[in-house]
């Protein structure tokens, strides 16, 4: 069964390859992206002082998307995960770091382009490292499907070698995975072997099922 949102929900999910969820429970890590690494060049229109120690991952509100699985899982062979904020929270709390978890606000690209110039006035003035987050916290209004929430992470004195790919954070994937649903598009025998590896070999505890979004329905007949 599709996994239908709840009321006043905060769950979050995230869509990517098995590989690297494997990844994830092996090395109890999860992956920030440096924002020079996007492809959005709004996304890129505000550089600071600080710019090179900011990291940052987007999740999604929507846990029910034709959409972001083509666009996330183009293989056919992704996997879903789902946490909630508070889970997520804690686990970067316990990283140490100064973090930030918010939605993305999608703007008319006018407005947003007003807006990073306040806050590069804002910073010019006075340099406060929450402001200087407030730029990764918008997007353009052709990605509103994206229902986005995203996570910026600072890490002080992260090398040059670090920041051209990104960081990795510790956590307990345990604790912050829920439950893992596998794209509607694979084959079986992806999915025998998927629930098979998750559940014998890194023994996850949380639900692991194939999503039913293209799942065959009877039809209705009207002669």
């Amino acid at each position: 069964m599709v996994e239908a949102p709840r009321r006043g929900d905060s769950s979050l999910y995230r869509i990517l390859g098995f590989d690297r969820l494997v990844d994830l429970f092996e090395s109890k890590q999860l992956y920030f992206s440096h924002p020079s690494a996007w492809e959005d060049p709004c996304e890129k229109l505000l550089e600071h002082r600080l710019s090179p120690n900011i990291f940052a991952q987007c999740w999604c509100k929507s846990g029910v998307s034709d959409a972001m699985w083509r666009i996330y899982s183009p293989n056919q062979l992704g996997v879903r995960i789902r946490t909630n904020k508070q889970k997520l929270r804690e686990q970067l709390k316990a990283s140490g770091m100064d973090f930030r978890l918010k939605d993305v606000k999608y703007k008319r690209e006018s407005e947003l382009n007003y807006e990073i110039e306040a806050i590069a006035d804002e910073l010019a003035q006075s340099f406060r490292l929450s402001v200087a987050f407030d730029s990764l916290f918008m997007k353009r209004l052709a990605f509103k499907h994206e229902s986005e929430v995203r996570v910026a992470i600072y890490k002080q004195g992260a090398d040059t070698n670090e920041t051209s790919l990104g960081i990795r954070v510790p956590i307990d994937p345990f604790v912050l995975i829920e439950s893992v649903l596998i794209d509607p598009r694979a084959p079986d025998p992806y999915v025998r072997a998927y629930k098979h590896f998750l559940k014998e070999q890194l023994g996850f505890p949380g639900r692991v099922a194939q999503s039913a979004l293209y799942a065959g329905r009877e039809p209705l007949e009207v002669w």
